[in-house]
């Protein structure tokens, strides 16, 4: 477990258990590398959906990039689908809380609570790039 882990894990574990509808919650940084997870069910599901969370915020960046005016930063982005949503939200510095939960959800509860997370979590989900694994 890293240092971001301990620190965010009890955050999606609070933000999971209060909406029954949240399947699973984690912390991603911008290169889908997975900090923190809360719900899963298989750990594949972890680094999956890491990876989503950041395809999705980099296919955000173009449209954020139109409003250089407002800073340019991903706020919430949101997929539906049969069955269920997609959401993430800018957590920190190059990272991103994203949240997948099924149909019946109160969007507009979560999508809140979303953000509120995400301003209380901070810079302390400041990320460092990878470092490339040295043969052992």
């Amino acid at each position: 477990m890293t240092q971001h882990e301990s620190d965010v894990s009890w955050a999606l574990r609070d933000l999971t258990e209060s909406i029954q509808e949240i399947r699973f919650a984690l912390v991603a940084s911008s290169d889908g590398k997975a900090i923190a997870a809360y719900g899963a069910d298989d750990p594949d599901d972890v680094d999956r959906f890491a990876a989503v969370v950041a395809g999705l915020q980099a296919l955000a960046q173009p449209v954020a990039d139109q409003f250089p005016k407002y800073g340019g930063q991903l706020r919430l982005a949101m997929i539906e689908v049969d069955g269920g949503h997609l959401f993430v939200v800018r957590a920190g510095v190059e990272t991103y809380l994203g949240v997948i939960a099924r149909e019946g959800l109160d969007q507009g509860l979560l999508g809140h609570q979303m953000r509120d997370l995400s301003r209380r979590m901070g810079e302390l989900l400041g990320t460092t790039p990878r470092q490339e694994e040295q043969p052992g």
